[in-house]
């Protein structure tokens, strides 16, 4: 029971009854979602499914139920370490011998008196604690999977301390089975024992089942049978991580933007709510959703929501960054070309409009430096590159690339010298540039001048894979590989850790104030990012899958 107590913690087990068998085989259904990766459907031209039927086998100790050695007296720590990992203490543990017969065989071995042992064994049986916060969890997650997910435990444990985990924890509801080593006769991480579990539950497909255990080697054993594996670390990671197994992300993910739907505004970090145009562009241009979005202030009603949106698609107009009055900076505020600029890419109103806009933009040039000012205001004479790679995106947009070449040399400069690596005043890491020229490369194919940036961004975005970062910076650096055709595989993985439990992703860093630094967050934008990148690595994997089909046929 003990030979996992380490560093004053100790991990332990359940016990085997009978068990239901699964009759069965799991059947194949998924969560339709829009494009999944997992399933290849394409979700809102069907009905949506069930989940798969899948299998979680937990261990206990450690992870539901927790011991301690801090109030250890009559042994050391790591005395009582050695005591429990012992080949006797597993032999305990496998049912062979008594715990007095264990006790004696130790006491031998390691020049200890079995009762010394016994008060040691007391002390830390003493502590015993239950996760009431991590069960009930798991509860409502079985509960939200419906008859579709089983739950059992498997632990290595003696007879005694499974009886009194059965007494600290009267309601065992939440598993459907349990697997003790005292009556399999085996410990984890023998492989046999996991046979003996799969073969009891009558486990057809074992990549549907999901094993937790604090222990990398018998997380491990579990994967050699194709079983998915979670080291656990913290009630919340695995709760985010089950979630993740049993769930379409993107389904997930949409229905948190439809939840949330004309309130995905920003904050600033640790203060109060920013209503932002910016972050609905930037909704916008990636998921071209205008039932998720808002330009209106808080207590607009539905009708003058759409009115606003209707009005973007049809006339151009310069943009301010705030819905309303400014908030966590000078009292008034003016526009912008960032704003105006991802208003346009985002609507695309028509050139008749955009081009009187475009032509403001023009004349508000620095005379000195020859590129446009970021604010439309004299007061402000800034120049960002990052906000002159999407104000270039726009004129090659509206066709008229040839009137911005003054900032696409500036942007390849920046490029070429790594002006991008720290971010700038108001955007606080790179992979938001090197997106933006992504998407200015995949666009314009046929403007040579555009093309040449191709090979250093591709270059950039290789050094950037494998970074970790927030959720906004994860999402660009994604897309943006996947418009360059870089493997980025890797960061995708890492971006769908994020995706919390309600389906939304982790509170992203979009830009932040330029005199103040202060961060301006947002839950919308990197979901919005990550839907988008999700759902078009699951068509790169379809069409792989397509290829290779017709391949086979023909040979």
């Amino acid at each position: 029971m003990f030979a996992k107590l380490f560093c004053f913690r100790r991990k332990l087990s359940a016990k085997t009854s009978p068990v239901p068998r699964i009759t069965t085989p799991p059947e194949k259904v998924f969560v339709a979602s829009t494009a999944s990766a997992e399933t290849g459907i394409d979700s809102f031209s069907i009905e949506k499914t069930l989940p798969q039927d899948r299998t979680l086998i937990l261990d206990l100790g450690d992870v539901l139920f927790h011991w301690s050695a801090r109030e250890l007296t009559v042994l050391s720590p790591s005395t009582f370490h050695a005591v429990v990992l012992t080949p006797t203490w597993s032999e305990l543990e496998r049912g062979r011998i008594s715990e007095d017969e264990a006790l004696k065989i130790i006491g031998e071995e390691l020049s200890l008196l079995p009762s010394t042992i016994k008060d040691a064994l007391s002390q830390c049986r003493n502590t015993l604690r239950v996760d009431h916060e991590l069960i009930a969890r798991l509860k409502a997650l079985k509960a939200e999977m419906g008859s579709r997910l089983k739950v059992y435990a498997m632990t290595n444990i003696a007879k005694d301390d499974f009886a009194r985990l059965k007494a600290v924890l009267p309601d065992w509801s939440l598993f459907d089975g349990e697997f003790t080593s005292f009556e399999a006769g085996m410990t984890k991480p023998q492989l046999r024992y996991y046979k003996h579990v799969l073969d009891n539950i009558s486990l057809v497909d074992p990549t549907s089942a999901v094993f937790v255990d604090d222990k990398v080697i018998n997380v491990n054993a579990a994967r050699s049978f194709g079983i998915h594996g979670i080291v656990f670390e913290s009630p919340t990671s695995l709760i985010r991580q089950l979630h993740h197994q049993f769930f379409d992300p993107v389904l997930r993910a949409r229905q948190f933007m439809e939840t949330n739907a004309h309130n995905h505004f920003s904050r600033i970090e640790n203060g109060p709510e920013v209503r932002d145009v910016f972050s609905q562009f930037l909704i916008h241009q990636v998921l071209q959703d205008t039932s998720i979005i808002s330009l209106s202030p808080a207590d607009a009603s539905a009708a003058e929501i759409k009115a606003a949106i209707t009005q973007a698609e049809s006339e151009a107009r310069t943009w301010n960054y705030f819905i309303g009055a400014p908030v966590g900076t000078t009292q008034t505020f003016p526009d912008d070309i960032d704003d105006t600029a991802n208003a346009l890419l985002a609507f695309s109103p028509p050139a008749t409009s955009a081009n009187l806009v475009l032509d403001r933009m023009l004349a508000n040039r620095l005379a000195t430096d020859g590129l446009m000012l970021t604010y439309f205001c004299e007061k402000r004479p800034r120049v960002c590159p990052f906000v002159l790679a999407n104000v270039v995106r726009l004129f090659y947009h509206y066709n008229r690339g040839a009137d911005v070449q003054p900032e696409l040399e500036h942007v390849r400069r920046i490029l070429l010298n790594r002006g991008y690596l720290n971010g700038t005043d108001t955007y606080i890491s790179g992979e938001p540039f090197l997106y933006f020229l992504a998407c200015l490369i995949e666009t314009n194919p046929d403007a040579p001048e555009v093309q040449s940036l191709r090979g250093p961004t591709t270059a950039a975005l290789r050094e950037y894979v494998g970074r970790r970062g927030n959720s906004f910076a994860a999402a660009a650096r994604v897309l943006a590989c996947q418009k360059l055709g870089v493997w980025a595989q890797s960061d995708l993985a890492y971006l769908k850790e994020l995706q919390d439990c309600d389906g939304g992703w982790e509170v992203g860093w979009v830009c932040r104030y330029g005199r103040s630094q202060r961060k301006i967050v947002n839950r919308g934008v990197p979901t919005a990012w990550a839907i988008k990148a999700l759902e078009q690595d699951a068509t790169r994997y379809r069409t792989c899958g397509k290829e290779r089909v017709e391949m086979l046929s023909k040979s």
